[in-house]
């Protein structure tokens, strides 16, 4: 199969640093009360040449702090600060970003190429676009994208990195990640920290809170559940719970789950069996089978036959034993009609999206 459009590893130039290169010439002239600075540039190939904003002349008071001048120049940024702005950004915002002026669409060019490669792994770990499954090629496009200081990449590498076996190197990249303040990189790597032996349940519940406070459904849950098993932090219900329904309000489906158990028995949270059966339908419609099971008995008490079966059934089909015996007892009270538009629906059911 032709495949004219992977990028060879010669294509591309190769990134050790954002190129923020600018030739300027600065003329300053002093009096007693006004500094005028005029800059002037250089023509150069620009694909953002439609974008660019002619020089300005800025007249500014002598006596004003430094802090207070503002220069539209963006290249007078330092790297450090650059790459912790813009290393996470996805392919919308870096298309936004890149219209800025000249000095940005310059200078992110390394992280729009990161994100071509980016793609490219995620097809080739999934075989996507035409391309055979390929966790190698995978690897290859993701550590491109990496070395364009992309933190999207750093975490999909170091997913791979875990899947064959390479603890350290995927470590490596979700701290990379999680210090540019990537919330996703800084979850993984407190959960990474959770699972290496000896754990690290310090170190994992620091980066878990960073990842929770900026809204990663995942890592609140996973927060949630060291809170709730005292597990490198003092047990506390309350904020566990709270947690909990943080994470499932952002659509983690199993905090959805433990949300409603919470209502259900009070835990953290106050009694409230309406709340809970909300949550337990939620996680439920979501694909959780537990749920599935817990919301089957639930319509199963209140007379509702038909969608109890649905439920039991769907339980079943993910693995909960529990949930057959149930479902055969409950089966058999229905007319023929009713079993059939029973099956019929599990058949058909789809789940709703979730995290």
């Amino acid at each position: 199969m032709k495949q004219g459009t992977w990028p060879a590893a010669s294509d591309g130039s190769q990134f050790s640093s954002f190129n923020l290169g600018r030739t300027t010439t600065t003329t300053t002239t002093t009096t007693t009360t006004t500094t005028t600075i005029t800059t002037t540039e250089t023509k150069t190939q620009n694909p953002c040449s439609n974008f660019l904003h002619k020089p300005r002349r800025t007249r500014l008071n002598p006596t004003s702090s430094s802090s207070s001048i503002s220069i539209s120049n963006f290249s007078l940024l330092p790297f450090d600060i650059l790459t912790k702005i813009a290393a996470s950004f996805n392919h919308p915002d870096l298309k936004s970003a890149s219209l800025v002026c000249k000095s940005w669409c310059f200078a992110l060019k390394p992280l729009r190429e990161a994100i071509f490669f980016l793609m490219w792994g995620k097809n080739f770990k999934h075989g996507r676009g035409g391309v055979n499954p390929n966790l190698d090629k995978a690897l290859d496009s993701f550590l491109k994208g990496v070395y364009r200081g992309s933190t999207l990449a750093m975490v999909d590498a170091g997913l791979v990195y875990w899947e064959l076996g390479k603890i350290d190197q995927g470590i490596s990249l979700y701290m990379k990640a999680a210090e540019l303040g990537d919330p996703a990189g800084q979850c993984n790597l407190g959960i990474s920290y959770l699972r290496v032996e000896p754990p690290n349940l310090k170190e994992a519940v620091k980066w878990l809170y960073k990842a929770s406070t900026a809204g990663h459904a995942r890592a609140q849950y996973q927060l949630a559940l060291c809170l709730h098993q005292g597990r490198g932090v003092q047990r506390n219900l309350s904020e566990a719970a709270e947690w909990y329904l943080r994470a499932a309000e952002g659509g983690y489906v199993r905090a959805m789950y433990n949300a409603s158990l919470c209502y259900s028995y009070g835990e953290g949270l106050t009694l409230s069996h309406s709340h809970a059966r909300k949550w337990m339908k939620r996680a439920a419609d979501r694909g959780h089978g537990k749920a599935q099971y817990e919301h089957g008995l639930s319509l199963f008490s209140k007379g509702d036959m038909v969608n109890a079966v649905l439920y039991l059934e769907l339980a079943t089909r993910t693995g909960e034993t529990a949930a057959t015996t149930v479902r055969n007892f409950v089966y058999q009270q229905l007319s023929a009609t009713s079993r059939d538009r029973a099956m019929r629906l599990a058949d058909n059911w789809q789940p709703l999206p979730s995290r």
